[in-house]
């Protein structure tokens, strides 16, 4: 849903005419998009440079200007050796759902946007994940600092 833009985030909910947040429920800096929440966002860059860093990836951070969630994913499946694509791609969509998650509790729920509370729910998941048999994703040997 999201490499389609069907995420109904505050733009597309304001073409409708529905209620949506002013700016982004996690950095309270942009306008909200799907393409911001996941690679322009602040809070979504720090939760991507935290997977990321144990990998030693983090030139596979999304930059501040990285405008295309797809785009990005796809410039960082190139650059992942063979062996650990599986395992990244899995974690991209991880991350990615969890982001979502968090970011409907923040609207939702009021949750406050913390890193170290997505990191927390990524590390439970991502446990989850590996015991339901995501073997390259276990096979990246990532441990999730908080």
């Amino acid at each position: 849903m999201a490499i389609r833009n069907r995420c109904w985030t505050a733009d597309r909910l304001a073409k409708r005419g529905l209620s949506h947040p002013d700016k982004c429920p996690l950095c309270d800096q942009e306008d909200e998009t799907i393409q911001h929440l996941l690679t322009m966002c602040v809070v979504a860059r720090q939760v991507w440079f935290r997977l990321l860093h144990p990998l030693d990836l983090t030139d596979l951070v999304p930059r501040q200007n990285e405008r295309s969630f797809v785009d990005w994913w796809h410039k960082t499946m190139r650059r992942v050796k063979k062996e650990h694509k599986k395992g990244v791609n899995t974690l991209i969509i991880l991350g990615t759902w969890i982001i979502w998650k968090h970011r409907n509790a923040c609207v939702f729920e009021e949750a406050s946007p913390l890193v170290n509370t997505i990191l927390c729910e990524l590390k439970d998941e991502h446990g989850l994940w590996c015991m339901a048999g995501a073997k390259k994703l276990q096979g990246l040997g990532l441990t999730i600092a908080i």
